[in-house]
């Protein structure tokens, strides 16, 4: 093992009160390789002390495939223990018993997707029901909101979630939180939810670096059960092209596995290559994969975009498509135009700069392109 790599053990909370299983119930090793790149995460992971006495909400903010939900459900682990076997909560208020210790408390979590909670919250407010949906807001000693970022057109949510911050930081319980970047940098984030969000810690999750790469790349393997000797391993972590995200490491690994099965044989350098040149090429996405993509976040068809409609879910939609195509790939105005129903580069120009300016006022389009362009960029 590299010193200056650390190897976090991954856990899961035990909580029922989860309406869906959170991507970090199911990473892909059991541990977290953390390098050079994630040195304050490692230290906090590695800590024995409360993170109500390391800053409390803690907020983890880092690109998809970071692998932040997986940590912050190892945090809230670690602080149900912790709890339930009376440590100290030293901004809770709590007095100590007779015998001098702290009351063992439950370090019960509850774990919700930031959008399950915007949800929930609407579905409150419909059914004059805000008390209910409040309890296990105000009960639960450790609360994991996950993807904060998804919340950020959805403003009675946000105000919502900002005063139950400020109720959960009074009572001293621990909150945990995720986001995709800091919240002051999100289009549509209120300014109160961002200002609870981050008088705490804040831990930036980067992407594997190169020290971290090949002992990621070598646990892949051996769970994959693929047998890789030091030099090809060296080889591929070396040709990979930087800022891969773990699960796209995952995917040159399911790669090479394939090629083994097809040529039932040992892994050769060509075949390394090959992996390096499938990942190097996914780099940019097709036009036809941008197109799948935003029709799918729209709920529409392909061919929706490729037609004559002129309706404004429709048209919006196909002007976001192009914008994308022009800005992840190399594609000239009319071969996008072409794709889309042989519109010409005049046509694809102005639905690129109308976009681009509308970006910057509907955060809920911009909300769209950031998860379109972050789905292109895990799948790839």
């Amino acid at each position: 093992m590299n010193r200056s790599v650390v190897r976090i053990e991954l856990k899961a909370p035990a909580t029922g009160q989860r309406r869906r299983q959170p991507v970090a119930d199911r990473p892909l090793l059991p541990y977290f390789f953390a390098g050079p790149e994630n040195r304050l995460a490692a230290f906090v992971c590695g800590g024995r002390e409360s993170i109500v006495g390391r800053g409390n909400p803690l907020l983890l903010i880092g690109p998809s495939g970071s692998g932040k939900s997986a940590l912050a459900a190892t945090l809230a682990a670690a602080e149900a223990e912790h709890l339930s076997a009376g440590g100290e909560d030293d901004s809770a208020g709590t007095e100590p018993s007779r015998g001098g210790s702290q009351p063992k408390r439950s370090g019960n979590v509850l774990w919700m997707p930031a959008i399950d909670f915007a949800r929930r919250y609407a579905e409150a407010v419909d059914g004059d029901d805000i008390e209910h949906f409040r309890q296990p807001l105000r009960q639960a000693e450790i609360l994991l909101l996950d993807d904060v970022h998804l919340i950020a057109d959805k403003g009675a949510a946000q105000e919502e979630l900002a005063s139950r911050l400020a109720e959960r930081l009074d009572a001293g319980r621990v909150t945990i939180l995720t986001c995709r970047r800091l919240p002051t940098e999100i289009r549509g984030f209120r300014p109160l939810l961002a200002s609870r969000m981050l008088p705490g810690l804040a831990i930036s999750v980067a992407l594997p670096g190169a020290e971290t790469r090949p002992l990621l790349l070598r646990a892949l393997a051996d769970e994959a059960g693929l047998v890789l000797d030091d030099a090809l391993l060296e080889l591929l972590a070396a040709g990979l092209p930087a800022g891969l995200s773990a699960p796209r490491l995952a995917a040159s690994i399911q790669h090479l596995r394939l090629w083994c099965r097809n040529a039932e044989g040992p892994l050769t350098s060509e075949a390394i290559q090959g992996a390096i040149d499938a990942a190097a090429n996914q780099n940019e996405p097709t036009i036809p994969a941008i197109a799948g993509a935003v029709a799918r976040r729209f709920k529409l068809r392909t061919s929706d975009l490729k037609g004559p409609t002129r309706r404004q879910q429709v048209v919006r939609a196909r002007a976001l498509a192009m914008f994308l195509g022009r800005k992840l790939t190399d594609r000239s105005l009319q071969q996008i135009g072409d794709y889309f129903g042989g519109r010409d580069h005049t046509t694809v120009l102005h639905a690129c700069r109308k976009t681009e300016s509308l970006l910057g006022e509907n955060p809920e389009l911009s909300r769209a392109a950031d998860e379109v362009t972050e789905t292109l960029r895990v799948s790839a």
